[in-house]
């Protein structure tokens, strides 16, 4: 006499084997900021957490913080606000229980972004294979 499959097993099935995949290596987050302000609003907050919690799942990642700033003052000062924002960043993802060791922050200065000046002003926080 032969078994019917149901569906039940095929779905837990399914489940089991979408859990074991690798996570997305490219998955980003963005935390933007006011012109030239390094504070976090609670939306950049809770991103923040978000990338974190992110962070706490997949702990094989190493995670890229990138800061940038659009083209309004001196080079030098848009050079110096960007890595202060990540800095900042990177700190809180640090206080959040990231290991430092996984991080690595870079400021990239003036930028200027597709969508806009208010787009030029953020930090991108960038999961990544080893």
């Amino acid at each position: 006499m032969r078994r019917r499959l149901t569906i039940v097993p095929i779905l837990l099935a399914a489940a089991l084997v979408l859990s074991l995949q690798p996570a997305r290596a490219q998955q980003t987050f963005f935390v933007f900021f006011s012109t030239w302000s390094s504070e976090l609003d609670p939306a950049a907050r809770d991103v923040i957490k978000a990338a974190a919690a992110y962070a706490r799942a997949n702990p094989a990642l190493r995670i890229d913080v990138t800061g940038t700033a659009n083209t309004n003052g001196s080079a030098k000062a848009n050079l110096y606000l960007s890595l202060l924002r990540a800095q900042l960043v990177s700190d809180m993802l640090v206080e959040a229980g990231i290991d430092p060791a996984r991080i690595t922050r870079v400021g990239e200065g003036e930028v200027t972004a597709i969508g806009g000046e208010e787009e030029s002003r953020r930090v991108g926080i960038r999961f990544r294979t080893r």
